[in-house]
């Protein structure tokens, strides 16, 4: 009988969970008013915040990374190797080539090579117009119509640097495009495709993988078994590439090569609304309004139908931790891995203002 119903609590929270109520939705008038209080106080903060100070590239700001992908790309369709292209010119211009990690995976390069940037930069396009197309068609039984229109055109306006061309030699706006539709895909009859998103950004860009991790968390909680499974399958095959490309890097790693100055940065809570900022549409603004409208997406978040937005905001405030702790002022392109996903929340503010004033008025939160 206890195993019973231990079965029969288990599910009933994860119905719970997935099925219930936004999380603003589920809070008192004494919750509420503490987190209006909190996110004024938050809102405050971050409108004191200066501008970060970025450290000098490579060179005194003459070669930049984006410089280096593009040429990576170059030898490459000349026939040279990856490895030894991209180690020799990060030597040259002085770049670490230690730990491996700081020389990127092959694949940008190599489709650069075989298809040309402007095959790539249509792609990306592309992909950013599927997510905003499968953005507003998700989760119709729990957003609406204009919610899920919102969606789809922030989706448009978070990936905006998608427009730029150089900025396509960038791996992590490829990752956080990918993600982002992912997301969208997730626990849908459509998760395989989930699944081939997330392989595509691993093979661009390795810190996609809390992505992975997190997405195989939720199927064993949701008890999605076969979706489950495939992202379990998935680790060992990105844990075998992640070893032979380090193993190609440091087979060619010379003693006197620069190491990486290490991601310990510690820069704390204001990093992530600086990056994000600075990658995104935000940036034309004054500081003072770009910094709060990054907390005001997470308000929105709040209130967006429980299943997607537990999984976002862990997602997203992961990252945002990672950053805080790690990322030095040069890694400020971290954030793209979380756009154009956290602009998304701000289709969900109206319906927190709703659900907000309707707590307060001592009524039912309304959905």
């Amino acid at each position: 009988m206890g195993l019973v119903w231990l079965s029969v609590a288990r599910q009933r929270l994860i119905a719970r969970l997935i099925h219930g109520p936004a999380m603003l939705g589920k809070l008192t008038r004494t919750r509420t008013w503490l987190l209006l209080a909190s996110f004024a106080l938050a809102a405050l903060w971050s409108a004191t915040l200066p501008a970060p100070v970025v450290e000098p590239t490579a060179e005194t700001g003459k070669y930049s990374d984006i410089q280096l992908y593009h040429d990576v790309a170059s030898g490459v369709a000349a026939g040279q190797s990856y490895y030894q292209t991209a180690t020799t010119l990060q030597r040259q211009h002085h770049f670490p080539t230690k730990p491996s990690l700081t020389v990127r995976p092959p694949t940008l390069a190599w489709l650069a090579a075989k298809l040309g940037w402007q095959a790539l930069h249509m792609t990306l396009a592309a992909l950013l117009l599927v997510a905003a197309w499968v953005w507003s068609r998700q989760g119709e039984s729990a957003a609406t119509r204009a919610e899920r229109g919102s969606a789809a055109l922030l989706v448009l306006l978070g990936g905006a640097m998608v427009s730029q061309f150089d900025l396509v030699a960038q791996h992590e706006l490829w990752a956080g495009v990918l993600v982002c539709l992912a997301i969208a895909l997730r626990g849908s009859k459509h998760w395989p495709w989930a699944v081939a998103c997330a392989a595509a950004a691993l093979a661009i860009r390795e810190m996609a993988l809390p992505f992975v991790l997190l997405a195989l968390a939720f199927a064993v909680m949701e008890r999605r078994r076969n979706e489950a499974l495939v992202w379990l399958a998935l680790l060992p095959l990105f844990a075998g590439g992640m070893a032979l490309h380090s193993a190609a890097v440091n087979a060619l790693v010379l003693p006197g090569d620069l190491a990486s100055q290490g991601w310990n940065a510690l820069r704390g809570p204001a990093a992530p609304l600086q990056d994000l900022t600075d990658v995104s549409l935000l940036n034309r603004l004054p500081l003072r309004a770009a910094y709060p409208l990054c907390l005001l997406a997470l308000l929105g978040w709040l209130a967006a139908p429980l299943r997607q937005a537990l999984f976002v905001l862990l997602y997203l405030l992961g990252y945002a931790l990672m950053i805080a702790l790690f990322a030095r002022t040069q890694n400020f392109y971290w954030a793209l891995l979380m756009l154009p996903t956290w602009f998304i929340g701000f289709a969900f503010v109206p319906r927190a203002a709703r659900q907000i004033a309707s707590t307060l008025a001592g009524g039912r939160a309304r959905l």
